[in-house]
């Protein structure tokens, strides 16, 4: 059996668009299916919509619980196929990929887990903009982890500690799979193939940090790298967070060079610290091609610098641990 699960929140304006795309999807595959929505405690009319479709809706218990990695889990706890395709609210899949996807899972018994190719619908901010430069989602090959959509084998998941999303994590759960997915002798891979259209942000660039920080997904990637202490994935952590972890390192190095400087009594360790952080600064400007977008950039480190430090002295439940969710009723079950 094939599960689509589908995470959201307040998606009433998109959630249709992405149900039907999944539907169109699944009627000419010739497997069995089911479509799994996971709300998180929606306010709209995103439950609803959904309802009106084939499709099992379930929904956190408690409000407390709500985030991107427990909506994630919740979905997979309900599903019940041994392959299951994790996708957004806000994602329309495109026709052809799945059937794709399938055939690469069964030519490729190494595989864990399939991606295809993402575009971006929209560019409103520097988060959608550095996606769509970088291409981290636009150009196929062997992957760390799978953004944007992946499909995997339930033993994948199964044998990477049995959960498909740390319930710990309001953000980074993507990466969190798909690096212990690796770390269980899985290979995962982005196929030349048009996967899903993602909307979006409909927010600005310093909206959408504003966001992310009062919400607490900034602080996933501090929880991430704390809770990938001692496993095999933690230095796939160190290069995810290469950027932030290296501008933590550069002014731990600098509070040295200045109590280096104090005991000596030489400002020469912190002048060269100093100088090289004026050269550091120039050459990203030079990296980055302008002023602004140099400047954005070390602001950026240093925001999500912040972040992993918070994160990191965070608590959290065992990633293992159930969620508590109930199912809607609806149309029923999927054939």
């Amino acid at each position: 059996m094939l599960s689509i699960v589908i995470k959201a929140l307040n998606e009433e304006a998109k959630i249709r668009r992405c149900l039907e795309s999944a539907l169109a999807e699944v009627e000419g595959l010739g497997v069995s299916w089911e479509i799994v929505l996971s709300d998180s405690i929606s306010t709209d009319k995103t439950v609803e919509i959904a309802l009106g479709y084939p499709v099992r809706v379930v929904q956190f218990s408690r409000l407390q619980d709500r985030g991107c990695g427990p909506g994630v889990q919740l979905g997979y706890q309900y599903s019940r196929g041994s392959v299951i395709f994790f996708l957004d609210g806000d994602m329309v899949v495109q026709p052809g990929f799945l059937a794709a996807a399938l055939r690469a899972l069964e030519q490729d018994p190494t595989l864990g887990g399939v991606a295809g190719l993402l575009t971006d619908a929209y560019v409103r901010n520097a988060f959608d903009a550095h996606r769509v430069e970088s291409a981290v989602s636009s150009i196929a090959k062997d992957e760390l982890w799978l953004n944007g959509g992946g499909v995997y084998r339930r033993e994948a998941i199964v044998q990477a500690g049995g959960y498909a999303a740390n319930r710990n994590l309001k953000g980074w759960e993507e990466a969190d799979l798909g690096m212990r997915v690796r770390a269980a002798g899985w290979h995962l891979r982005r196929i030349p193939m048009p996967a899903v259209t993602h909307d979006g942000h409909h927010l600005s660039t310093v909206q959408v940090l504003r966001s992310v920080w009062r919400s607490g997904r900034a602080f996933s990637s501090g929880v991430l790298l704390r809770q990938a202490v001692g496993h095999a994935w933690f230095f796939d952590c160190i290069r995810l967070l290469a950027h932030p972890v290296g501008m933590m390192a550069w002014w731990f190095l600098g509070l040295c060079s200045a109590m280096w400087s104090f005991w000596q009594s030489t400002g020469l360790p912190l002048q060269a610290w100093g100088a090289a952080s004026v050269l550091g600064v120039l050459g990203v400007m030079v990296v980055k091609r302008g002023l602004r977008r140099g400047a954005l950039s070390i602001f950026m480190w240093h925001y999500w610098a912040l972040s992993i430090v918070i994160g990191l002295t965070l608590s959290g439940r065992s990633p293992a641990e159930p969620i508590a969710g109930v199912e809607l009723s609806g149309k029923g079950n999927s054939p």
